[in-house]
């Protein structure tokens, strides 16, 4: 959750499949509930905007 949120707020964004496995979290500890908090927060107002999932198709 640490490593998500970080990267989340670094880079201003979060791919599809993060945020559902955000949505989906469960048994968190209090640390890290208060961080899928703050991260929906931050997606419900726009500072933290949601891509697409990216297909990676082989060379």
């Amino acid at each position: 959750m640490v490593d998500l949120y970080l990267a989340a707020r670094l880079h201003n964004r979060i791919s599809n499949k993060e945020y559902r496995s955000l949505l989906l979290s469960q048994d968190l500890d209090q640390q890290e509930q208060k961080l899928r908090q703050s991260l929906l927060r931050l997606i419900e107002t726009g500072s933290i905007r949601l891509e697409p999932d990216v297909a990676v198709t082989p060379a």
